[in-house]
């Protein structure tokens, strides 16, 4: 299976929660946190949103829809450029489309994504 097209809706609602810069709308998963920190020290986690920004505003960014245990809501994956170097990222928008949650921000740990072979 390949990459797919990144949903448009999805992206205009992480955007517009990016957008807000509310720390309660925009939750980093706190392994997620630790994981950016160590990779890309000396960035504060508020920096990264300028890379997902820019990646998701391409015409058509791709990655992987991820299934989630928890909490509800629609995961993607993908491989992004964060200040020259790139990364993985896994964000989670909440059923009601209000709040994202940040898995991952942080340097590959493998060649591709979950849904390539």
């Amino acid at each position: 299976m390949a990459q797919k097209e990144i949903p448009e809706d999805w992206r205009k609602d992480v955007l517009a929660v990016l957008a807000t810069e509310d720390p309660k709308q925009v939750v980093w998963e706190p392994l997620g946190r630790t994981r950016y920190e160590a990779d890309f020290y000396p960035d504060w986690p508020y920096e990264v949103n300028t890379s997902f920004r820019a990646f998701l505003e391409q015409a058509k960014p791709t990655g992987c829809p991820i299934q989630m245990d928890r909490p509800p809501g629609e995961t993607w994956e993908f491989l992004f450029i964060h200040k020259t170097r790139k990364a993985y990222g896994k964000i989670l928008l909440t059923k009601d489309r209000k709040r994202i949650l940040i898995f991952s921000a942080h340097r590959p740990l493998k060649a591709k994504l979950s849904c390539e072979s």
